[in-house]
């Protein structure tokens, strides 16, 4: 009796256990799986930002994408360069494009080196303030990344590139406990954006080439050097072939909204003859204004076959950084040739591959 007095604690314990042992199973398998998940969902993530994006029709959208971007504090954030140059750049306003500092007792302009190089290495940790990304400037590879990793208090912190206005991104970082998008949704939505940008500018860029040539009150014809659209820039002359009489005249303008500087030019010369290094041995290169940023031939100049122009920089009135530019020698915003002989005149965008345009001068009508 005493043995089967004893025997039964056991026997009850052992049917409770049994169950027992076979939840504490199923629950470790359930929970430990999500508690995994959720120590890898606190761990740093890194995120990509498009910066600028190449697409058909000779299109490039000037933006970051995501515009605005959600992190958390020790996230990393990879900014990728995909079409044309730009610079990441957090200050509190962009810098001057061209600076004229002294050299040998005389001005030397040059592009400024504030936002040319790089204040900061690639990887480096942002703990807030200035920190720039400089340029790419190899035209063979202009695609590039650069990455920072956020070690900074919750907050928006603004940036920008040095050399397309209005081409603006924030990075938000929350605390901790906020639940946001993770970084392939985070690139999705970029690549989202990015294509609906696009896709604008290409249908705008269809309907300028429908549209019927227009003329200033002084009879020249008006070309328009470049197509800006939103955040996208169409790389082409609008009309791209101008067909006039001998004796006329032709005035090419980059538009007012524009973010990009545009040349005419014939004939082609070299992407980058535009400027000229000068080595220094203390400190980084200077990148000179060169003999091609300046026109050859003055707005207003009368052309006939053979004959060689360069209208030099056409800048956008909307300026570059902070300054409206109108650089000594400059033709502005605008530029006009008078062709006096019938014939073909091809000219180039030499700073834009395949931006190209014509003018077909006819002889006078009788």
């Amino acid at each position: 009796m005493r043995h089967r007095d004893f025997d039964l604690p056991f026997k009850q314990l052992f049917r409770w256990a049994l169950p027992g042992a076979l939840l504490l199973g199923v629950l470790a398998g359930v929970l430990i799986p999500r508690i995994r998940a959720q120590a890898q969902e606190m761990e740093p993530q890194t995120y990509t930002v498009l910066a600028g994006d190449g697409t058909f029709f000779n299109t490039h959208v000037l933006a970051f994408a995501p515009q605005s971007l959600q992190v958390h504090r020790g996230d990393t954030i990879m900014w990728r360069i995909t079409g044309g140059f730009h610079n990441v750049h957090f200050e509190t306003q962009p810098s001057e494009l061209v600076i004229a500092p002294e050299v040998d007792g005389e001005p030397l302009p040059q592009i400024n080196p504030a936002w040319l190089f790089p204040s900061t290495v690639d990887g480096a940790v942002y703990e807030g303030g200035e920190a720039n990304s400089g340029l790419s400037l190899d035209p063979e590879n202009p695609s590039w990344t650069f990455s920072l990793v956020m070690d900074v208090e919750p907050g928006i912190y603004p940036y920008f590139c040095d050399l397309h206005p209005g081409m603006l991104g924030t990075i938000n970082v929350v605390d901790d406990e906020t639940e946001i998008p993770g970084p392939e949704e985070t690139l999705a939505v970029a690549v989202a954006e990015l294509e609906m940008q696009s896709g604008l500018s290409v249908q705008s860029a269809m309907e300028a080439l429908m549209q019927q040539p227009t003329f200033a009150d002084d009879g020249s014809l008006l070309v328009s050097a470049g197509l800006q659209v939103g955040a996208a820039h169409v790389f082409d002359f609008f009309p791209s072939v101008a067909v006039i009489e001998a004796g006329q005249s032709v005035t090419w303008s980059v538009p007012d909204n524009s973010q990009e500087p545009h040349f005419v030019a014939w004939p082609p010369v070299p992407p980058g003859s535009e400027f000229e290094i000068v080595p220094q041995e203390a400190g980084p290169p200077i990148l000179a204004l060169g003999e091609n940023f300046y026109p050859s031939v003055e707005s207003g100049s009368e052309i006939g076959n053979g004959d060689n122009f360069n209208s030099g920089a056409l800048i956008p009135s909307i300026g570059f950084g902070s300054q409206t530019f109108t650089g000594e020698g400059l033709a502005g915003p605008s530029y006009t040739l008078t062709f006096v002989e019938p014939g073909v005149y091809n000219y180039i965008c030499f700073v834009h591959p395949g931006m190209t345009g014509a003018v077909v001068v006819m002889p006078p009508a009788e």
